[in-house]
């Protein structure tokens, strides 16, 4: 099965990436477009070809005479119309190019499943579902969904005239498909599929024990992103120093609004009590969380943290606002914490309670935590129910 993966860009998010080598290792060709980080240009999957998004004129010229010498050769008077229909709608040539080169490649590749990752690609490319020549599926996540189309009408209004129009759709939670139904999802072509965790992680051993030391180590995980509630979360920090708890938080986010933070945190005189940490490498987010006690998702909205998964596979208490899909993740005081939205004190509240927990509690909430991981969050079974989907829209 031959199956092109539209990103953002590349590489992916480590989740993304997992999936991607599960299929290859289900003996499926990928094909990734995207534009490439020029920070991580080295990137390399083996059995992935990776198409880029030229950044440069004199590429994406070269790219465009290139394909469209094939697409003549091979679609002809078709191909010649994609091209005409494209330049019409775009304002001037250098848009059309990009527009041609973007939505040209995945056809001229003969796919058999087209996965667009991210649902405002279909907003602003819906040439695809004109021009690509096979099933398309589109994965519903968290801000594309929860977020973007209640902020930009237009981009609402875009979503209500296409996705009636997709294939299959990939929701990452229940709640965020009830989402997508507003915008003309069809419920029947909804397959929930949960993200996933490696089953390696289950394997590794936690011996950080709050009991055990003086300082309550906390860790969130996510995007550098309003959204991500890290604004909320510090508030909180500051509420638990001025009562004279012993704690450290670190926050491990990658983007652009860290000033943000970076300010809030001095503000509050709480440099001594938080560490930002703008991005860091799988591995050593791995090892930050296995130095930590307890995992705080202060998050306003979420399809389904994998910070979260993996905090739970790791055998880490979590904390997490009942936002998107997080109900259907944790059980309140049994696998973990579950806290209103956008509300410090109630995070106050929720880390003293962890405080005041007994450590036989602690394991028991642990276990069941990495039990539900094992029942419906393993990497493998994943793939299996993304690859089903694959192979029902084919047949």
């Amino acid at each position: 099965m031959k199956v092109g993966i539209l990103l953002g860009e590349i590489p992916p998010p480590v989740f993304i990436e997992q999936l991607i080598k599960q299929l290859v290792l289900k003996e499926c060709k990928i094909i990734l477009y995207g534009k490439i980080n020029k920070k991580k240009a080295d990137f390399y999957l083996r059995g992935v070809k990776v198409r880029k998004t030229p950044q440069n004129k004199l590429f994406s010229i070269t790219l465009f005479i290139y394909l469209l010498i094939r697409g003549v050769l091979k679609y002809k008077i078709q191909f010649i119309s994609i091209l005409y229909k494209i330049r019409h709608r775009e304002s001037n040539i250098k848009n059309s190019i990009i527009r041609f080169n973007k939505i040209v490649r995945p056809l001229m590749d003969n796919l058999d499943i087209f996965h667009i990752q991210w649902a405002k690609s279909i907003a602003h490319y819906p040439d695809f579902l004109n021009y690509i020549n096979c099933p398309l599926v589109l994965s519903l996540r968290g801000t594309h969904i929860n977020v973007s189309p209640i902020a930009d009408e237009k981009i609402a209004e875009k979503y209500k005239h296409y996705f009636p129009k997709i294939d299959g759709f990939h929701a990452v939670s229940n709640a965020i498909a009830q989402e997508a139904v507003k915008y003309g999802a069809d419920t029947k072509k909804i397959h929930i599929i949960y993200p996933a965790v490696d089953e390696n992680i289950l394997t590794i051993e936690n011996n950080a024990n709050y009991k055990s030391t003086d300082t309550l180590e906390i860790i969130s995980i996510g995007r550098c992103h309003w959204i991500k509630g890290y604004t909320t979360a510090l508030d909180a920090m500051h509420i638990l120093n001025k009562e004279g708890v012993n704690f450290h938080y670190t926050i491990i986010a990658s983007g652009e609004d860290e000033e943000n933070l970076l300010f809030q945190i001095s503000d509050l005189n709480l440099k001594e009590k938080v560490t930002f940490i703008n991005g860091a490498e799988h591995r050593q987010v791995l090892k930050k969380l296995l130095d930590s006690h307890l995992f705080l998702l202060p998050s306003f909205e979420e399809g389904i943290s994998n910070s979260l998964l993996e905090a739970m596979a790791l055998g880490i208490p979590s904390i997490s606002t009942e936002c998107g899909g997080i109900p259907e993740v944790i059980n309140h005081g049994e696998d973990g914490y579950i806290i209103p939205v956008g509300c410090s004190v109630s995070i106050v509240k929720a880390v003293k309670e962890f405080m005041n927990t007994d450590n036989k509690k602690h394991l028991e909430m642990i276990s069941k935590a990495k039990k539900k991981i094992k029942i419906s969050h393993l990497l493998s079974q994943q793939t299996d129910e993304i690859l089903e989907l694959y192979n029902s829209l084919i047949k």
